[in-house]
């Protein structure tokens, strides 16, 4: 009678946990059922290429760049001449056609150019700085895809194996090897499995559809790279000083555009001194009606900085200002030094990390899992060690996914902080 009771117990908890498995399926079956895309398995390069080819923001910043650079020619220019005409009364009226061209004193024409190409530079720089912020977009993207959608994976094998392991608890309690507790503690690991699953799966979700959004083609299909093994990108650390120390961080676009900035404002200081230098007016004119028959005019004007204090206060502006891009310049090379030489040891140490997990941390979890399972089977283990190896084998796989991504994304990171590449990782070019 106690057999036929602990019988019946086993068979109502088993019910039990049985039902509350269904539904949870059920539940993951109509998630994936409703939200299901076409899966699409693209290289990081492609998306790279219609992220660049998709960005509006791009597409902006360069037209910026091209209207930028078209001003130029403008700068060096003269204004267009004026024509007229003009009637001088001397008893009789004489009519005189005129034509008059104002001139800048030349130099005012080279420090405006001067200043206009630092200003386009500028914006050609910013330019360069967007494309490596959506680079870094992307490629922290696709790799948080990899890693989730292989963590997916590991759970769900994690779900077989545990399922593997009720079954051999529950042989083993029928045969009176071993009690009913462990057949209970491999449902309760199962449902906490399930129960991540969900939560990864929703996870994964969100970042297909970030990815989408950020490559610009909300049409696209999800990733599908499951089934891809990439490989940790390559970290050369030795292209970071390419031209000298002392320019390794010359490359920035941040301090690209800085520097063009106060490049531009210099220029505008200058013009602005200047300033007090005198325009011409040049003025031509010659009779078409009345006398004397031969009658032309020549007139040469200069102007006079009679209202000094207006240009005195536009010098001081200007000066000011170029104060004001010095100061900004030096704030943002410290912020760049700063940020660079922190993500340059988050690279190195994620580097050596991933090297732990794949020479050390893995195997050695990988071969306790084995060891106790083959122990548990002979009944020379008890199911919690059998468990703690399987849970540590999980941790240690599912933490070499995370500490990838954090790589790749510190990685991507530090080359959008530096503008240039430092790894096999696709490139803004």
């Amino acid at each position: 009678m106690l057999l036929v009771g602990s019988t019946s117990l086993c068979a109502s908890i088993y019910l039990g946990f049985s039902m509350k498995h269904l539904f949870i399926v059920l539940a993951l079956v109509l998630g994936v059922t409703t939200g299901a895309t076409a899966q699409e398995s693209r290289t990081l390069d492609q998306v790279l290429q219609l992220a660049f080819a998709n960005s509006a923001e791009l597409a902006a910043a360069e037209r910026s760049v091209a209207a930028q650079e078209a001003l130029i020619a403008s700068q060096y220019s003269l204004e267009d001449p004026m024509v007229g005409v003009s009637s001088l009364d001397r008893g009789n009226v004489t009519k005189y056609g005129v034509i008059s061209q104002r001139l800048r004193f030349p130099v005012k024409y080279y420090l405006q150019g001067k200043a206009q190409r630092s200003r386009a530079s500028s914006s050609s720089s910013m330019w360069a700085m967007k494309k490596y912020s959506l680079r870094k977009q992307v490629v922290s993207l696709y790799f948080s895809i990899f890693s989730t959608q292989k963590i997916i994976q590991l759970t769900k094998a994690n779900m077989d194996a545990v399922r593997e392991f009720a079954r051999v608890a529950e042989k083993k309690y029928a045969a009176g090897r071993t009690s009913q507790s462990d057949s209970m503690k491999a449902h309760f690991e199962q449902t906490r499995l399930e129960l991540d699953l969900l939560r990864l799966q929703q996870k994964e979700n969100s970042l297909q559809q970030q990815l989408k959004a950020v490559v610009g083609d909300p049409a696209m299909g999800s990733l599908d790279l499951a089934n891809l093994e990439l490989a940790p990108p390559v970290f050369q650390l030795s292209r970071m000083a390419e031209g000298g120390d002392s320019s390794s961080h010359s490359t920035s676009p941040e301090l690209q555009v800085q520097a063009a900035r106060l490049e531009a404002a210099k220029w505008k200081s200058q013009l602005a001194a200047w300033e007090f230098a005198p325009d011409i007016q040049l003025q031509y004119q010659t009779r078409i009606e009345g006398n004397p028959q031969d009658s032309e005019i020549y007139s040469i004007s200069l102007s006079v900085p009679l209202f000094f204090w207006k240009k005195s206060a536009e010098a001081s502006a200007a000066s000011a200002e170029k104060a004001a891009e010095e100061y900004r310049l030096t704030d943002a090379t410290n912020r760049v030094v700063t940020r660079s030489k922190d993500l340059q040891g988050q690279v190195q140490l994620g580097e050596k990390t991933l090297k732990i997990y794949q020479t050390s941390l893995i195997p050695q979890a990988q071969g306790a899992y084995n060891s106790s399972r083959a122990s548990y089977r002979a009944n020379k283990t008890s199911f919690l060690d059998l468990l703690d190896s399987e849970r540590s084998l999980y941790q240690v796989k599912t933490d070499y996914y995370r500490s990838l991504e954090q790589f790749v994304a510190s990685l991507a990171d530090l080359e959008a902080t530096l503008g240039k590449s430092l790894s096999n990782l696709g490139d803004v070019k």
